[in-house]
């Protein structure tokens, strides 16, 4: 097992310290690494016992099936999780000076993806990376990807409520409103606006018009997107419930009008 990478799928509900613990206590003798980045030299060839574990995120093969409307949703999630064989994990970082008044300007990623020798589920939970490449997301791209997970997050709890597969309980979906409404807001999507549609930045940038028009019209579709959540929302929603839906539209309506503007 020496200088080898494993990804393993853990057991059903299980939390990532639970699974550490499990881990720790197959190899009592080793001591826990506290950060995902690659071990350096002093580590790969001491005489000790080190474990370093991490949370990583299944890259689907099947694109295809999960991008067609008509594919019910629990056939999408199956596929999102299994037979796969790449992974990845993002590490965050910033790249020259930080901008006190908008991070995002410099918030770079560093992603690593892991290929296996097969893929998981297999006949064993976990199996060999037999191939790591990393690159370096910058912070429009990561902009970009960020409003698009969020848009489908949102589409496919939306469709669970309009398909009646989320009976009674309207919570999740005014947790996941909120959650968007508020942030863009007070923050969020605002200061996407400020990081990367400012005159400043477009003229050092010219490389990145198409990506710029990408994100405007990502938050637009977010726009459109919590437009169809919030009438869903309206139709559910408990009478105790109603002044946080009303809360929701008046900051939705100020969402609006400040991306339109």
């Amino acid at each position: 097992l020496q200088n080898k990478e494993y990804v393993c799928r853990g057991h059903d509900y299980e939390r990532l310290e639970a699974f550490q613990q499990r881990m720790l206590s197959e190899f009592p003798q080793a001591i826990a690494m506290q950060h995902p980045n690659h071990p350096d030299d002093s580590i790969l060839q001491c005489d000790a016992q080190y474990l370093q574990i991490y949370a990583v995120t299944p890259i689907p093969d099947n694109i295809d099936v999960l991008q067609m409307d008509r594919v019910p949703d629990r056939i999408k999630s199956f596929y999102r999780v299994n037979n796969i064989r790449k992974f990845r994990y993002d590490r965050p970082f910033h790249k020259g000076p930080k901008d006190k008044e908008n991070e995002f300007k410099s918030l770079w990623i560093e992603r690593t993806t892991l290929t296996l020798t097969h893929s998981l589920p297999g006949i064993s939970r976990w199996f060999e990376v037999e191939r790591r490449e990393l690159v370096e997301v910058s912070p429009l791209e990561n902009a970009i990807q960020v409003v698009e997970n969020k848009n489908q997050e949102l589409r496919t709890l939306i469709s669970q409520y309009q398909h009646k597969q989320m009976h009674g309980n309207i919570n999740l979906l005014s947790m996941c409103l909120n959650g968007v409404i508020d942030a863009a807001v007070n923050g969020g999507i605002a200061r996407y606006q400020e990081a990367f549609f400012d005159k400043d930045y477009i003229t050092k940038h010219p490389g990145d018009a198409e990506k710029i028009t990408q994100l405007k019209d990502l938050m637009q579709e977010q726009v459109h997107v919590l437009g169809v959540g919030l009438a869903v929302h309206e139709k559910y929603v408990h009478p105790e419930m109603r002044p946080l839906h009303k809360k929701l539209i008046d900051q939705f309506q100020m969402m609006r009008s400040s991306l339109y503007h």
